[in-house]
């Protein structure tokens, strides 16, 4: 009777113990993220805004959210001069994780261009999809775009490749759809 009860003691205590470990490492993580998100919301924005920047070719730009849906984002795009086109953000799911794409367009809705922004695709393979040489493939396009027919795929990510072209697809529908919602003599 008293082995079950210097057991039960001992098992109590192993488990107190693990208990408030778990809360101390729990307390540390919280109190490291919010010391860091802050940080990490302006990098990501950061981020974004060197994309675009990329994409249209200007270091000084405007960019105002248009319309939201629930994996893009619309923003109209201007500099000093003027509009410039628009910007759609959208994330999809990639090989390895999601992809965050920018997508540029003109304001005919041609692509100006593609930016990865962010991805957990295979190293060596699938990143390659952040590549100017498959990203290029993009420009000047519009309109639905098919993988085989319309691009070339990267060799050994398929999938990645895909995702990206999925993606601009999302994107280049968004941009339609919030065009036609702002047309009203349709």
């Amino acid at each position: 009777m008293e082995n079950q009860k210097r057991s039960l003691f001992q098992t109590a205590t192993v488990g107190l113990k693990l208990l408030l470990i778990c809360a101390l490492v729990a307390g540390v993580v919280s109190f490291v993220y919010s010391l860091t998100y802050k940080q990490y919301e302006i990098n990501k924005q950061a981020t974004k805004n060197a994309a675009i920047g990329e994409i249209f070719g200007l270091s000084e730009l405007t960019c105002t959210v248009l319309a939201e849906g629930d994996a893009t984002e619309v923003y109209g795009v201007a500099s000093a001069d003027g509009a410039v086109g628009y910007c759609v953000e959208v994330v999809v799911a990639g090989f390895g994780g999601d992809l965050e794409l920018m997508v540029g367009y003109d304001a005919q809705g041609r692509i100006l261009g593609v930016r990865v922004v962010a991805h957990s695709e295979t190293p060596g393979l699938g990143e390659n999809v952040k590549n100017d040489s498959f990203l290029s493939q993009f420009e000047g396009k519009d309109g639905e775009l098919t993988l085989g027919s319309d691009l070339d795929a990267i060799s050994g990510a398929t999938i990645s490749s895909r995702a990206v072209t999925s993606g601009v697809n999302l994107a280049t529908e968004a941009l339609q759809d919030f065009l036609k919602e702002g047309d009203t003599s349709k």
